[in-house]
This record gives C-alpha cells, sequence and structure tokens, in this order.
C-alpha cells in the first residue's frame, strides 16, 4: 500500500517583478522547505522540476491533503504580500495516475495546466486531477456534473479507513518589552504541532523548548511570511535558530537552504533569537553564526541558560544582544541567576551589546530585572501567547503580563 501523487504550482508570473528563472527558483526553495515541514517522515517527496513534486506516503492508500492547503496561501504571501490580489494567483495542483501520466503531467505548459482544469482531454489520461484549496479541502478538476464548486465526495477504496486530517499548526508570536519606553519593540516567533501536549516557546522555559529543534525553526520560517504581512508597525520578528543545530556540518546546508527563502527585502525587519549557546562560544562558531546569518537578518540575539555568560570573549559589537533564559527552578534560585547576570550588566555596555533576560514569571522578577534597567525583557511574566504581533503597541508596566489571545489555530487565508 503506497499513494503517489504528483504535486504541481501554478503560479501567474506576469503579476510578479521576478524573471521567469528568479521565480522558479524562489517557488522551488519555498515548496521544498515547506515540504521539509510539513510532509514528515515516513512520507517523502522529491522535486521533478521548480514547480512539479512526487509525493509518496508508504503507509496510505490516498494521500492525507489537509496541510498542502496551506502551501498556496503562504507561497501567496512569500511571493506577493499582502495585497488585495487575493490566492488566486497561486494555484496547488494533485495528479493522481500511473507514472507515465504523473511523468507527462510534470512537464504540462502553463497554458495547458490552465485548459486541463477545465477540458479533462487536455489533462494526461489515466490520471485524476484535483486542487487543493487553502483551507484543505480537494477540488474535482473538471468540475464534478451536479457541484458547482467541484467539491469531491468519493469514497476511500474499500477496506481503507479515511485518513484523518491534520490540524494545522498553531503558530503565535510573543511581544519583546523594551522597559525604558514602556513598549513592545519585537516579537518572539513560534509553531507549534497541534498534536504537542503543550505550547512550543522561546521564552516560556526549557519546558516549552522543542524536541525537535531543526522542525521547530522550519516551521517559524514558515510562519514568519504571514507575521510578516499581518505585523501592524515595521517591528522586527525574532525566528529561532539553533546554535548546534546550525553548526553542525551534516546540517547547515539544509539550514542555509531553509534561510535563504526568506525575502531579503525584509532583512530589517527580520532578528535572529540563537538559542542553546553554550557558556563560552568560540570565535570560529560565532564567526560560522555570522556568515550564516547575517545574509537575512538584520540583528542577532544569543540566548544563553549561563548568568556566568563569558561577554569579555566578544568583541565589541559581534552580536546585537546576550540573553539569559531563566531556569526551571525555585523563585529564590530563578532570582539568585538573576541578580548574578544583573551584576555583570557593565560588562555587556563595555562591548555594547545589549543584556536581555527571558522567562520572567512573576512580579518580583520583573520588578528585579526593572531596578536594574534591563533593557529588554520576555517570558509568560511579561506576554503570554498571541495570534497577531505586537511589535511597536506602547504597554504600561502595570498592565503586564499581556494575556494569551491563543485561543485556537490562526484562520488561514483565502
Amino acid at each position: 500500500m503506497s499513494a503517489l501523487a504528483c504535486l504541481r504550482v501554478v503560479v501567474r508570473c506576469d503579476q510578479t517583478e521576478h524573471s521567469e528563472e528568479v521565480l522558479g527558483q524562489l517557488v522551488a526553495k519555498f515548496t521544498t522547505a515547506f515540504l521539509e515541514v510539513r510532509w514528515s517522515w515516513p512520507r517523502k517527496f522529491s522535486a521533478i522540476n521548480p514547480y512539479a513534486f512526487l509525493l509518496n506516503d508508504p503507509q496510505a492508500a490516498e494521500l492525507d491533503i489537509a496541510e498542502l492547503g496551506r502551501l498556496s496561501a503562504e507561497l501567496h504571501a512569500h511571493l506577493f504580500g499582502d495585497g488585495e490580489t487575493g490566492g488566486a494567483d497561486v494555484t496547488v495542483l494533485l495528479f493522481e495516475g500511473d507514472d507515465p501520466a504523473m511523468a507527462e503531467f510534470a512537464e504540462l505548459s502553463e497554458a495547458r495546466l490552465t485548459l486541463a482544469m477545465t477540458d479533462a482531454s487536455a489533462a494526461p489520461q489515466g490520471g485524476r486531477l484535483s486542487r487543493i484549496t487553502p483551507d484543505g479541502r480537494r477540488l474535482r478538476l473538471p468540475p464534478v456534473a451536479g457541484r458547482p464548486d467541484g467539491d469531491e465526495a468519493e469514497a476511500p477504496p474499500s477496506g481503507t479507513p479515511p485518513a484523518q486530517p491534520r490540524e494545522p499548526n498553531i503558530e503565535a508570536v510573543q511581544g519583546v518589552y523594551y522597559s525604558a519606553r514602556q513598549i513592545f519593540i519585537a516579537d518572539v516567533v513560534a509553531s507549534t504541532p497541534a498534536e504537542a501536549r503543550t505550547h512550543f516557546s522561546l521564552v516560556d522555559g526549557d519546558d516549552h523548548l522543542p524536541a525537535n529543534p531543526a522542525a521547530f525553526d522550519a516551521d517559524c520560517v514558515v510562519a514568519a511570511f504571514q507575521f510578516l504581512a499581518e505585523s501592524p508597525s515595521d517591528a522586527p520578528l525574532y525566528l529561532p535558530i539553533s546554535f548546534s543545530t546550525l553548526l553542525r556540518p551534516s546540517r547547515r546546508a539544509a539550514y542555509l537552504d531553509l534561510l535563504a527563502i526568506l525575502p531579503v527585502s525584509e532583512r530589517r525587519r527580520l532578528a535572529a533569537a540563537v538559542y542553546d549557546v553554550p557558556r563560552a562560544p568560540s570565535f570560529q562558531a560565532l564567526k560560522q553564526l555570522r556568515d550564516a546569518l547575517d545574509a537575512q537578518f538584520s540583528a542577532i540575539d544569543l540566548r544563553t541558560h549561563d548568568p556566568g555568560f563569558e561577554i569579555e570573549q566578544l568583541t565589541a559589537e559581534a552580536v546585537t544582544s546576550v540573553t539569559l533564559v531563566l531556569p526551571q527552578a525555585e523563585p529564590e534560585r530563578r532570582l539568585i541567576v538573576l541578580r548574578r547576570f544583573i551584576a555583570r550588566i557593565e560588562a555587556y555596555k563595555r562591548r555594547r551589546i545589549w543584556p536581555g533576560v527571558t522567562n520572567i514569571r512573576t512580579r518580583r522578577e520583573l520588578d528585579v530585572a526593572l531596578e536594574a534597567k534591563v533593557p529588554f525583557l520576555t517570558g509568560p511574566g511579561i506576554c503570554r501567547p498571541q495570534i497577531r504581533p505586537l511589535g511597536g503597541r506602547p504597554w504600561p508596566i502595570e498592565q503586564l503580563p499581556v494575556p494569551s489571545a491563543l485561543v485556537s489555530p490562526r484562520p488561514q487565508i483565502a
């Protein structure tokens, strides 16, 4: 039992400012990154050309297409921004048939594809053509007689249980608070699989860190496109980057390919929140980090659990900021760690590197940080998960923390 299909991404290239060559590269990079995150093992995929991908699920008789619906909406936002042209500029098609028919479908011209959506004779014979909508529905093409919207309601093969739709990831942000001005100046992105036992977050402590950092980071890159479009200001978005995974030679190339899909035009609005940083990162490691991140990110924040982080070993302005992650410990122990970090703030000033504290949970911890004039603060005692960015919004200290607005997965863009 194995389900196979050819996925085609159709883009109205006449409405972009990209050349045909550049557009193909962008579609290929984004779709590959999307599938690496959403089309999880044991499912597999392979690229046939920049616009066509072979999908395989060895454990199913029919593909579960619930997550593929997001591809059109997110690719549209990546290529066209949040304009009024809607999602029609990107269409996701799925063709299921034998190998020769799928190979023919992968190479159809754009004009032939457009015709195949309304005329069955234009599609390769011996297969089934569908359009995947942004909300994850499968629409039969050409539309089935008697169903104006083409919504397919075919039963699965006899004896095969129907595929259970996968819930979309829950995507959220949490604000970065600048205490001196009482304003949220940025947001930290997170993305949590719907089946996870708790939400993932870089700012809520170790209990909320992902078990699979590479998948979490990739999910957050995909989520960032919509948050960039939805942000009420030009405030930065911090994207999670695993220090150890990025610097691992076997993973670095895949990380660089993933980060390459981020729009260079938005570099000033993108910042890297590099987590699991050791007490004393080497000069070579920091150079590799900068080389990997500088093209896409205007700021780099190092997140450390060690209040004795060796800031003296960094050159001036080696990174933008260093953030202490308060431990999962008893309240008094947390305050001891916080005060040890605060005692070394002058060393950060000498290096012209901003200090910050995250995983702040209580008013007492907040008051200690405010008294020491720690500039950047995050955590559940500052801002709980939100469905829209807060960056750029003033917020009185007395009204912290901002309560959670994360009541359900974010609605899909139609």
